[in-house]
């Protein structure tokens, strides 16, 4: 009973911190849910005016909370009745169509085809994913009874291996359109010669569990962080490079904290780190497409590189320092621990192999290299997204552009 009174107070300080609407939603033929990032897909949706529902305390609509009280599905002292409560009010105003989502990983998002089977859904895959903090763990620890119902008109997702992936827990028709946000933005910078971008994945965090055992931040960031980075060091000053750093605030604007982050890698480099400045929302595409190089442990943003045509290293150590294979590159696909242009061993000498091949390789060998490797089952690349458009059309049909 403690613990429930606990979860209705934050709940409650939730809503009396967050802005409020006090109108009714508008209809619409499109509900975005969830208001993580909008802007990705807010321009393919506009023809459709979509109306945004938002699921993470930043915003409420007081009617349809206020409504959500007295359904029958709502359980006072169950925060996620309440939640389900309130989105299903939501979506019973607005009326649409078609609910779409960023978050994959939100699974009450999988329900809503069941309970209301006249509206379609579509998620679109946002990143990478690994086993944990995702839809695949999620799935593994709830009871058959629930993932059974888990279902979605469409699945867009970045490449076959991780469409076979999700349709393992999820039923509906998945969809190949590698990343929408890569698709979207054009590559309009030339790369600078002898520039090697490292793409920061700094977090502000104690550390991650994984299979219920705390690894601390030292053992999951700092360590294999270290190793890259240190190796990138010498690499750069033995051959006349320049060490440039991607900070984690260009790919996710909730991790800008960028003082903090220079502090972490003026620790690990001993030295004053250089770091990408651009601004913009589309800032970390334009920081990778400027750099001769780009290096990556596990981040999404490493593999999207690959897909613009940018010559790139794929280091994910994590996984085989912390014993989590799902981080290994590719996953789930089956690909061997050493590649052409990737490593899974935490190895300086395969770290400077890769460095020196990618050096040397002219772009036509790199793009037949990247061809010959199966790259495209990880990630597709469809500039101007192509295929999403052609999706929208088959759901809701072409759109009016008066």
């Amino acid at each position: 009973m403690f613990n429930r009174l606990i979860a209705f107070w934050r709940g409650f300080l939730k809503i009396i911190f967050s802005q409020k609407q006090w109108f009714w939603p508008r209809q619409s033929e499109v509900l975005i849910l969830d208001g993580f990032r909008p802007y990705v897909f807010k321009e393919y949706l506009k023809p459709w005016n979509p109306e945004v529902l938002y699921m993470r305390g930043e915003q409420f609509n007081i009617p349809v909370l206020l409504s959500s009280f007295f359904r029958p599905d709502s359980s006072f002292f169950k925060p996620e009745s309440r939640i389900n409560a309130y989105m299903y009010s939501y979506i019973e105003k607005v009326c649409p169509r078609l609910v779409v989502t960023f978050n994959d990983n939100y699974v009450n998002f999988y329900a809503i085809s069941k309970k209301y089977p006249d509206i379609k859904t579509l998620f679109i895959q946002n990143g990478t994913r690994g086993y944990y903090f995702s839809v695949f763990e999620t799935y593994n620890e709830l009871d058959s009874k629930t993932t059974r119902d888990f279902f979605v008109d469409y699945m867009l997702v970045l490449g076959s291996h991780i469409a076979k992936k999700y349709s393992e827990c999820i039923a509906g028709e998945t969809v190949i359109i590698g990343s929408i946000k890569n698709n979207m933005v054009r590559k309009e910078k030339s790369p600078q010669k002898g520039v090697i971008a490292l793409v920061s994945q700094w977090r502000k965090s104690k550390g991650f569990y994984m299979e219920g055992v705390f690894l601390p931040f030292e053992e999951h960031w700092t360590k294999p962080d270290s190793l890259v980075v240190q190796c990138l060091q010498e690499y750069a000053k033995n051959n006349n490079k320049r060490l440039m750093i991607i900070p984690a605030g260009l790919r996710d604007p909730s991790i800008d904290l960028l003082e903090e982050e220079k502090d972490y890698y003026r620790e690990l480099m001993g030295e004053e780190p250089e770091f990408f400045n651009p601004s913009g929302p589309y800032a970390a595409y334009q920081s990778i497409d400027s750099a001769e190089i780009v290096v990556a442990l596990d981040s999404t943003l490493g593999v999207e590189a690959i897909a613009r045509g940018a010559k790139a290293a794929i280091f994910p150590i994590r996984g085989t320092l912390t014993g989590d294979r799902a981080l290994n590159f590719g996953w789930p696909g089956d690909f061997p621990d050493e590649g052409i242009f990737w490593t899974n061993n935490p190895n300086p000498e395969s770290f400077v192999r890769i460095l020196d091949y990618l050096f040397e390789v002219d772009y036509e060998q790199w793009r037949k290299d990247v061809k010959a490797s199966n790259f495209s089952s990880i990630l597709v690349y469809d500039p101007g997204n192509s295929i999403f458009k052609k999706t929208l059309e088959q759901i809701l049909g072409a759109p009016n552009l008066l």
